[in-house]
């Protein structure tokens, strides 16, 4: 299944922002996660990122399997995918491991949401 594979990569990025959110909050064991750490700021930005990630994710895979379910060509699902995981990637990474960068954060909101609507348009289609 196709799903699987992205729900796949979804869930190893979501594990590596959990882990770098339990790394500012002081964990010794993941301290090597813990760099560029400015205090508060890097733990709610962190903190955002792991989120936003579980805000947006779990819905636009549900509607990929749904999809899949009923036989969507496999290149709309790799579309999906690859927009889902390359969105969430620019923004977890602009706001888990980077003070600041508008490029990352745009990007991938742009990407998620075209994945978002790319998904539920072709459900409804």
């Amino acid at each position: 299944m196709i799903t699987s594979l992205y729900a796949g990569i979804a869930a190893l990025w979501f594990a590596l922002l959990s882990v770098r959110v339990i790394a500012l909050r002081g964990n010794p064991i993941f301290s090597f996660l813990a760099f560029r750490n400015l205090g508060d700021s890097t733990l709610n930005r962190a903190i955002r990122a792991h989120g936003n990630f579980a805000e947006y994710a779990p819905i636009i895979l549900i509607m990929m399997y749904i999809l899949e379910a009923q036989n969507a060509s496999s290149d709309l699902l790799h579309a999906i995918g690859l927009l889902l995981i390359s969105g969430r990637l620019m923004h977890g990474i602009c706001f888990g491991f980077m003070e600041s960068n508008r490029v990352l954060r745009v990007g991938g909101t742009a990407l998620t949401l075209t994945a978002l609507i790319t998904s539920a348009a072709s459900l409804l289609a």
